[in-house]
């Protein structure tokens, strides 16, 4: 019987996203485990030093774990689904010289992954967070639901033009990596906006993913205060319009993208 587009559609990404968990899990169930825990240690890293450096509440009765956790897992979903994304289509070269797969499907394969991951790993957090007795449930699911979408629609645009502009330049690929750091750092995931110098407050606005992660704070604590000056219109309106830039220079590039070469 023949098959539909959609059909065909579908077991591409099912085929492309089984490859991905075999090469990230090594094809062994230590290599779960593994994925699973390693963003669960860095968090609880973090988690001690802020905890071992500041009181046992952050702001009006907030626990500074949950404080961290709900805005640094979309964050590093957003992250992973940017980075990874990016080198998606050179990880599955081999599979390009089907008719079947575009380097969309590799990028969108990672994408399903990373959501699914991180989504996970938060769920699991939560029910820890019910265990202990903290706060365990969003003040507005809803709108922080919204959050976490806007998270993610930024993971894809920055995934598309990071993968036509970085194809088969490593250095270009590198200097990104490098600057997602700096990116989270300033992004007030870990350091509160309050706790930057007064003259910096009006140039970190300009930085998209904090009105995100306050706004996930306020979304999530109904005792939690916006600073001046955040809001959801600035990171929705630019991530709008990077996904509208991603996908006119996939569109573009789309043949450039199956080469070896530059």
């Amino acid at each position: 019987m023949k098959r539909t587009p959609f059909q065909i559609q579908k077991a591409v990404w099912l085929a492309l996203i089984l490859r991905e968990l075999k090469t990230r899990f090594g094809g062994r169930l230590i290599g779960l485990f593994w994925v699973l825990l390693e963003p669960l240690f860095h968090i609880a890293v973090m988690l001690g030093i802020r905890v071992a450096l500041r009181d046992r509440y952050v702001g009006v009765m907030i626990e500074p774990a949950v404080y961290l956790v709900v805005a640094m897992i979309p964050f590093f979903a957003c992250r992973n689904m940017w980075l990874q994304g990016m080198s998606a289509v050179e990880a599955n070269g081999g599979l390009l010289a089907y008719r079947q797969v575009k380097p969309l499907d590799a990028m969108v394969s990672r994408w399903g992954m990373e959501a699914i991951l991180y989504a996970f790993i938060f769920l699991l957090l939560s029910l820890g967070f019910a265990w202990w007795g903290y706060r365990y449930f969003p003040h507005k699911p809803l709108e922080y639901l919204g959050i976490w979408s806007l998270f993610m629609l930024w993971g894809c645009a920055l995934s598309l033009i990071s993968a036509v502009v970085g194809h088969r330049r490593p250095g270009i690929k590198f200097f990104i990596r490098a600057a997602s750091m700096p990116l989270y750092l300033m992004s007030g995931v870990l350091i509160p906006l309050s706790s930057f110098p007064h003259f910096m407050y009006e140039y970190l606005l300009w930085n998209p993913f904090l009105h995100l992660v306050e706004l996930c704070r306020v979304h999530y604590f109904a005792t939690y205060i916006a600073h001046r000056g955040i809001n959801v219109q600035y990171p929705l309106c630019l991530g709008l319009g990077l996904l509208f830039v991603g996908a006119v220079l996939y569109h573009v590039n789309r043949v450039r993208l199956l080469s070896k070469t530059t």
